[in-house]
């Protein structure tokens, strides 16, 4: 009885190792991966905006910093240096452009892929509203968009 329990112990982890090793060999095409903004241009989301800040208003980083701590979100400082929604929206696709003449000028995309971000950009610019965006989430601990 001792023997056929052994054996079967030995049949039950033989049988669990070849399968882990079998599954760790086999490797796995992504046919369709693809680079996120942030990787592509080197740059988030923020940078762009406090861009839009700094080279169209002028503004410094103390201003900006200062801004968003009062509680205030980029576009209201935008909003404050008489920048309208529809030129906020306008300057953001200027620089996020910018950054993907760089990324395909580098060889990091394509021309096509860069028309199809630039496309993407364009068609997604109303989701730009100025309700969000305090750049102060924390990561995954914490408290995200108010």
């Amino acid at each position: 009885m001792k023997g056929k329990n052994f054996l079967a112990a030995l049949a039950v982890v033989l049988v669990v190792g070849a399968s882990a090793t079998v599954y760790a060999e086999t490797t796995t095409n992504y046919t369709n991966h693809r680079l996120g903004f942030g990787r592509i241009t080197s740059m988030r989301g923020c940078d762009y905006v406090s861009s839009v800040l700094k080279d169209k208003l002028g503004m410094t980083d103390k201003e900006i910093t200062d801004g968003l701590n009062s509680g205030k979100t980029m576009y209201d400082l935008a909003k404050d240096k008489g920048m309208t929604i529809d030129e906020f929206r306008t300057a953001l696709i200027e620089e996020k452009s910018k950054s993907i003449d760089e990324a395909v000028s580098k060889g990091t995309i394509t021309k096509e892929q860069g028309d199809s971000l630039k496309e993407n950009i364009k068609n997604n610019i109303n989701s730009c509203n100025g309700n969000t965006g305090h750049m102060q989430g924390n990561g995954m601990r914490g408290k995200g968009h108010k």
